[in-house]
């Protein structure tokens, strides 16, 4: 059975891994690309804004010509890249739909104000996404995903949210907390299968499909579970820390030093978040968990540059990137 897939694009060679897959397996493929990733004013995946993203995605269309990948926004709300200005959700609705994005979440679950603001705010955003391209294609869910175990009473809140939404528009997909939660470089949540079960029933009435965020890390046995219950799963920070890894795999091999890329991805404690029982001085731990944040740095560019001299590790990184999406998909 084939799943649907929303892969984070946190590197060039990930981004490339997603369309060559989706092009030698003719499997459709979502690229789900947050604000602190690409954005209008830039973003930390090779300092990109979005015209430069899509750019370089219009380039892999032309030489993946039967690749099918959808371009989508991720969390598109306030406070996701730190600004909790609206305006700024408008400017990056207004740069992705004027640069071609297929796809835009509407998140609204940092905006600061009761749940009745949220939805309200909400629903202004994706009425906006509609003006500027009427057939845009929407997710919705307005809730973090923290790996709570809901039970059936919050069954009721959930379909008034969803009944709230289908009043104006037709979203796609709606986002489940199902349980899952990464954590390190690991899923440390469960399934909350009962409850999500008994959404799926409610959203499959409404014509729209259950999508769960924070699917990184799963074994088969946890895709299997979710068979007929849910429709497309994300990942995006396990690809961010496997090439990290395979970076540093590859330093050790040819004797390439990384302490400086060690000291800079540490340093810039984009780890602090995803701490689970480790402490912050298991600090090669930290560094690989934060290293997708720093691919832009000299200290990697140095790294990659020498790696380069020996084999190419771009293909390298982009063979294993595939192999996680088979995992997935297949």
């Amino acid at each position: 059975m084939q799943r649907e897939l929303g892969v984070g694009p946190m590197s060039p060679e990930i981004i490339e891994a997603i369309f060559r897959y989706s092009h030698y397996n003719r499997t459709p493929l979502m690229i789900i690309a947050s604000k602190n990733q690409i954005d209008h004013n830039g973003g930390y995946v090779n300092g990109w804004n979005t015209k430069q993203f899509m750019d370089f995605v219009k380039d892999l269309k032309g030489t993946y010509s039967n690749s099918n990948v959808m371009i989508c926004r991720d969390h598109c709300g306030p406070g996701f890249n730190g600004i909790y200005d609206t305006e700024d959700t408008y400017k990056t609705i207004k740069t992705d739909i004027e640069n071609g994005f297929d796809f835009i979440h509407i998140d609204f679950c940092k905006h600061k104000g009761a749940r009745d603001e949220r939805l309200d705010e909400a629903k202004k955003a994706i009425q906006y996404c509609l003006k500027l391209n009427p057939n845009i294609v929407l997710e919705i869910g307005t809730d973090e995903n923290e790996g709570d175990q809901f039970s059936i009473t919050n069954l009721q809140e959930v379909k008034e949210e969803v009944e709230f939404f289908t009043n104006f528009c037709k979203p796609k997909y709606y986002v489940v907390q199902t349980g899952s939660l990464v954590k390190e470089i690991n899923q440390v949540g469960g399934f909350n299968q009962e409850f999500i079960e008994r959404i799926r029933e409610f959203l499959k009435s409404k014509d729209i499909k259950l999508k769960e965020h924070n699917a990184d890390y799963f074994s088969k046995d946890q895709i299997e579970t979710r068979n007929g219950v849910v429709d497309a799963l994300n990942i995006a920070p396990q690809l961010g820390a496997l090439q990290t890894m395979l970076v540093l795999q590859k330093c050790i091999t040819y004797g390439v030093d990384f302490d400086e890329f060690i000291e800079e991805a540490y340093n810039s404690k984009k780890w602090e978040k995803w701490l689970h029982t480790n402490k912050p001085d298991n600090k090669f731990l930290c560094a690989v968990i934060a290293g997708h944040y720093n691919f832009t740095t000299d200290s990697y560019r140095k790294i990659i540059e020498q790696l380069e001299a020996r084999e190419d590790i771009h293909e390298f990184i982009m063979d294993k990137v595939m192999e996680v999406i088979d995992h997935y998909v297949n």
